[in-house]
């Protein structure tokens, strides 16, 4: 074979292998792995990415003359999203990032528009330019030229990515809780490696770096969320119940362990009827509100905090720290209502709340457990006769535009 033909073969073979590797992770994306959104949106930069590949083989096969109807005005729209799409996907890289860090962007309108600002001209610079040949142009030879502003181009892509970068940097540097600091450093260093190797395009044209470089960022994502799913919870950044289980079990089988433990075992009211009217979404919110009162709490009393399943939720403390358990529930309370509070949200969101305590003799893990939840589901009995009927509420809430639901 030729040079050229080998050339096309290995492009097409890095394009096609990129595009069955990134199907498999779009059926391997789930909701255990990450928030509702966070999912959604790693999708939908997969598909975008799986239709730039698609492109991409389209213009090398184009590009050398083996398809016949490759003429120049499909050679341009070829060439436009070709383009294009990197740019569309530094911007989702960039939304993505704020979604995964979990900042206040998302709330603000106004940065939205402005972030898209860089997207736009982006779009009607790769737009004109079949006409105008600013970004790239057509040769009357039917071949593709990079055009004098094909910097300002990268330039858009690179801001994207480099804005990401930075937030994500800065944002683990300033996180305190070890597991979630080295979630926040494996993303990072997702975006790193596909700034990286992309790059390198902008002097080793004609080669498929910029395919190889986004699909090396998505796998270095999904592999991060593999690893993190072993012990801990994706949506709330928790430890899950695996972890809780080992955890329960090296106290209890430790000579280490010599101050008796409290076992807490919490479960949000009405949680199904927050997903049935507002979302699974807005559920998703709640949980994440929820995780956050309890690292609050976790870090005053030095307790074990855990996504036990679904909406219950556990933490463990020795004695040493937890002198009270009403002390605690009463911390976790409050720092609940303010996290509520600050979030505006049209709802109240309560917990009902059991615990024992243990000397780790006299007692198993199964035991421990099962008194907790003896307890707590008492008191969300408790709780649930003593509220009026929560769905019926909402939905006339709902029908006459009030906002504010109450939840026992």
């Amino acid at each position: 074979m030729t040079p050229v033909i080998n050339s096309i073969l290995t492009y097409l073979v890095v394009d096609f292998l990129c595009i069955a590797f990134s199907v498999f992770i779009i059926k391997k994306l789930t909701t255990d792995i990450g928030s509702e959104l966070e999912i959604r949106m790693l999708k939908i930069m997969l598909q975008v990415f799986i239709l730039y590949s698609l492109v991409d083989a389209i213009w090398i096969v184009g590009e050398y003359g083996y398809m016949r109807f490759y003429i120049r005005i499909v050679n341009g729209i070829v060439c436009f999203f070709s383009i294009f799409l990197i740019s569309v996907l530094s911007f989702f890289m960039f939304i993505y990032t704020e979604i995964r860090l979990k900042t206040a962007f998302m709330k603000k309108p106004e940065l939205w528009i402005i972030a898209s600002v860089p997207l736009a001209f982006s779009l009607f610079m790769c737009a004109s330019s079949y006409y105008t040949g600013w970004i790239y142009y057509i040769t009357p030879d039917n071949e593709y030229r990079r055009g004098p502003y094909y910097c300002w181009q990268m330039a858009i892509v690179f801001f994207y990515f480099v804005i990401a970068l930075l937030r994500a940097l800065c944002c683990g540097a300033k996180e305190t809780m070890p597991m979630r600091r080295r979630a926040t450093f494996g993303f990072a260093l997702a975006i790193a490696v596909c700034f990286a190797i992309g790059s390198l395009q902008m002097f080793i044209p004609g080669t498929p770096l910029i395919v190889i470089a986004i699909f090396s960022g998505f796998l270095i994502m999904f592999v991060n969320f593999q690893q993190a799913q072993i012990f801990s919870d994706a949506l709330t950044d928790l430890n899950n119940r695996r972890r809780a289980n080992q955890y329960l079990e090296t106290k209890f089988n430790s000579p280490l362990t010599e101050w008796p433990l409290y076992l807490f075992m919490l479960d949000i009211n009405s949680f199904k009827e927050i997903n049935d009217t507002y979302g699974h979404i807005e559920g998703d919110k709640v949980l994440r509100i929820v995780a956050q009162a309890l690292r609050m709490t976790s870090q005053k009393y030095s307790t074990f905090a855990a996504r036990f399943g679904g909406d219950e939720f556990l933490l463990i403390g020795e004695s040493l720290y937890v002198s009270s358990p009403d002390e605690l529930i009463n911390h976790f309370n409050k720092a609940l209502e303010a996290e509520v509070a600050a979030r505006r949200l049209p709802y109240a969101v309560t917990l009902s709340i059991g615990y024992a305590k243990t000397d780790g003799q006299s007692i198993s893990i199964v035991e421990l457990i099962k008194k907790a939840d003896d307890m707590l589901y008492k008191n969300k009995s408790r709780a649930h006769s003593a509220a009026p009927d929560n769905r019926s509420i909402m939905q006339s809430e709902n029908r006459s535009g009030k906002i504010l639901v109450p939840f026992f």
